[in-house]
């Protein structure tokens, strides 16, 4: 590898010109590759090792950047010229910055990989591969592999895990922080379960982070449905839940109600009696509950006796829905 060659001008003001040769062998990089995936294809296709070439390009001898804020303290007239690529290209080979965020969906770790791409490419690191919500591989299509992957999942926890994924990277792309705090909360109470396994977007085990991903699909589509599957059967929980966050106290309760209602079931009809005909007919007849009667007659009373008839069972359902609602 050449190196950096010191050429003195002689111009008036007497200043110092640092020339920078070009790496002789500059592979190009593959779409969607990851900076420092690329830094090592770099040294390894100029036969120098990693820390020489950070050198080089006036990266320093510490960690090779990743993040966009890791850019920092780059000379890029140096790096450019040395490589051969504009500033753009290079900053788009960077992992976004989103520690701002108080949910951590962008991983430093290689916790998956494509095996097909990487058998293809030896060493080959692509961006997306670090992104909490990526599943698939975006250059071939197949599933990512993770680190310690799962021979127990569910089709129901990969189907969650999945709407889960468009969720979270719906919210972190359109910087909708409101969704966001609420993923985290949901993290939160997640850890407070006392589950034995970590609740992490970007977890090694493939698990933990299906689990992870449900639960995001969970408190965004049914929240309250969802809290009550946690903490059913688990007051530990529950009083866990009101000391962390004491300003919701009254919405844990509602939500221990629902847990309980959860467990009940409909009483089993014992063997050998049978049922007689006509009672079978009324048993199956709908029995309105005395909420439904209520939202009927509030329903007439705002419209009137002489309205539509679809449109008084709209209009009940509706009032029927939100008292629901307040009730839980």
């Amino acid at each position: 590898m050449g190196k950096a060659r010191l050429e003195h001008s002689t111009p008036a003001n007497g200043r110092v010109r640092v020339t920078i040769k070009p790496l002789p062998r500059r592979p190009p990089p593959i779409r969607d590759e990851l900076l420092s995936s690329w830094i090592r294809r770099l040294a390894q296709a100029n036969h120098c090792s990693v820390e020489d070439l950070c050198g080089y390009l006036g990266l320093g001898q510490g960690r090779m950047p990743e993040l966009m804020n890791d850019l920092g303290q780059v000379n890029w007239a140096r790096f450019c010229s040395a490589v051969q690529r504009t500033r753009d290209e290079i900053e788009a080979m960077a992992l976004p910055d989103t520690t701002h965020l108080p949910v951590q969906c962008v991983s430093r770790d290689d916790f998956q990989v494509c095996e097909s791409c990487t058998d293809q490419t030896p060493g080959l690191i692509l961006r997306h591969w670090r992104l909490g919500w990526s599943l698939t591989c975006g250059n071939c299509g197949r599933p990512l592999l993770a680190r310690h992957p799962s021979d127990g999942l569910s089709d129901r926890l990969r189907v969650r895990a999945a709407r889960g994924a468009a969720v979270l990277q719906t919210v972190v792309q359109t910087n909708d922080l409101g969704r966001i705090r609420r993923i985290s909360r949901t993290l939160s109470v997640l850890r407070i379960l006392g589950l034995e396994y970590p609740a992490s977007f970007t977890s090694r085990g493939q698990l933990e982070r299906s689990a992870a991903l449900a639960a995001v699909d969970v408190c965004t589509t049914r929240p309250l449905l969802g809290a009550a599957i946690l903490l059913c059967r688990n007051d530990r929980a529950f009083w866990e839940l009101r000391r962390v966050f004491p300003q919701h106290r009254r919405v844990i309760a509602r939500v221990l109600t629902l847990s309980h209602d959860l467990e009940r079931r409909l009483p089993r009809q014992p063997k050998g009696k049978r049922v007689p005909k006509q009672e079978t007919r009324t048993a199956n007849r709908p029995v309105a509950s005395e909420g439904a009667l209520q939202a009927a007659r509030q329903a007439i009373s705002e419209l009137g006796p002489d309205a539509a008839r679809q449109v008084l069972l709209a209009r009940a359902d509706t009032i029927w829905k939100r008292e629901s609602c307040v009730r839980y």
